[in-house]
């Protein structure tokens, strides 16, 4: 590690600032999820650092982040989202179920291999094919 000679370009360890995927792996979020939140605009506050791409999220903001998020879970709007997934879930699955690939319609091929049950006191489980 080098270090900077610029006093004015040190940052120390109280007032550090994260980049996304250290904020992601400090709140054990995926990057697609971070981008999501952050497209619907619940995501933290990002500092771009000027004259460049690189964005930092700042103890402040993850703190306010953190009691954002709280306050959303509390919500009205937090019941309702969930409430719409669950009937989203619901109705995938009857989708599914009425589909000529569901599992529940697939019909075993003739001739395949029988296990037979073992009689008691039998040692030998024999294992036969219908046309035999």
């Amino acid at each position: 590690m080098s270090k900077i000679s610029n006093p004015a370009l040190q940052v120390s360890h109280v007032d550090s600032a994260l980049t996304v995927s250290q904020f992601c792996r400090a709140e054990s979020l995926s990057k697609s999820t971070y981008y999501s939140l952050r497209r619907r605009g619940l995501g933290p506050e990002e500092r771009v650092v000027p004259g460049t791409r690189i964005i930092r999220i700042t103890a402040e903001a993850r703190t306010a982040w953190r009691e954002r998020m709280a306050e959303f879970a509390r919500s009205g709007a937090a019941q309702l989202e969930a409430e719409r997934r669950r009937e989203l879930a619901s109705m995938a699955g009857q989708i599914a179920a009425r589909s000529p690939k569901h599992f529940s319609r697939r019909r075993s091929p003739v001739g395949q291999y029988l296990q037979k049950t073992p009689r008691r006191g039998s040692n030998v489980i024999g294992i036969c094919r219908d046309d035999e």
